[in-house]
């Protein structure tokens, strides 16, 4: 039988917490909404390039949604900060140099430093 009072979440055993299972599907989200904003990059560089008389107007309107999708980037980041205390602690300055003792009690060794 698996006790988490020691702060070790149940992945280690083969299943989710909600709060992981969360982090994880808004991850997926993330990861889609960057394949758009790289796709939507990429066809305003075209377009830019293109003389046809709605190109102008085109190129305006991805650039519009490419700053959305980006906004939407923001706030799914924000929603997983919100579930995942980890990921949540590298972005108020937690770097980790090393031997860190984490969450769940016990020091992890790092055998590479990390390198920035």
């Amino acid at each position: 039988m698996c006790s988490t009072a020691g702060g070790h979440s149940h992945a280690a055993h083969g299943t989710l917490t909600s709060e992981e299972k969360a982090a994880a599907d808004l991850r997926d989200d993330l990861g889609e909404v960057f394949k758009l904003v790289t796709k939507l990059e990429h066809q305003r560089a075209i377009m830019s390039g293109s003389e046809f008389s709605s190109a102008d107007d085109i190129t305006h309107t991805l650039e519009h949604i490419i700053e959305d999708q980006k906004g939407h980037a923001a706030m799914l980041i924000q929603l997983i900060n919100e579930v995942d205390m980890v990921q949540r602690s590298k972005f108020e300055g937690d770097e980790g140099n090393g031997n860190e003792e984490h969450s769940h009690g016990h020091a992890h060794e790092h055998e590479q430093a990390h390198k920035h």
